[in-house]
């Protein structure tokens, strides 16, 4: 599968849901900001919805990201269904998460710093994903395997107008093309 354009493959067995009732317990979010995702769980299941991000106030600006959520120490994360419903997804069990139209890095201390990688990556059941990560890391410690070792659980790379959050203990092997 082309990275470049890759999708995540159709479920197996499509994962549904009891109908959604709508409740008072789940209806308070705080201050989240949602973002639309495809959750692809390491058994070849995949769920739409969006994420619950927080908002920050701190450097950096912005709202927290997708990889930022995955790397948190919570085991589980919020998924809100197309439906209205909500599931509590464990991030163990997830292979990969696909958001489009994410912004990229624009902070020019941070661009000028950074280092572009190139990757292609392989998971367990087959699927690749190629593209391209911006490797915020020390002069000395700029190779793709150090931004691949980083801290968490998740790495990114990015294609056009794609990004993908990759669980690494889920990867088969890693071919840096650059």
């Amino acid at each position: 599968m082309n990275g470049e354009s890759a999708h995540l493959p159709p479920p197996a067995v499509p994962l549904t849901f009891r109908p959604y009732a709508a409740t008072d317990a789940m209806n308070d979010w705080g201050s989240t900001n949602r973002v639309s995702a495809e959750v692809g769980l390491a058994e070849g299941l995949a769920l739409e919805g969006d994420l619950h991000l927080l908002t920050r106030f701190a450097y950096p600006p912005g709202p927290e990201t997708p990889l930022e959520m995955l790397n948190r120490t919570e085991a589980f994360f919020a998924l809100t269904l197309p439906d209205g419903g909500v599931a509590f997804v464990p991030k163990a069990q997830v292979a990969v998460v696909v958001c489009r139209d994410q912004a990229a890095l624009t902070d020019p201390d941070r661009v000028s710093a950074a280092k572009l990688v190139e990757l292609e990556v392989v998971l367990r059941g087959g699927n690749e994903y190629r593209g391209r990560a911006t490797a915020e890391l020390h002069p000395s410690r700029s190779r793709a395997l150090d931004y691949v070792n980083g801290p968490g659980g998740f790495f990114a790379i990015w294609g056009d107008e794609v990004t993908w959050y990759i669980n690494k203990s889920l990867v088969r092997v890693i071919r840096p093309l650059d």
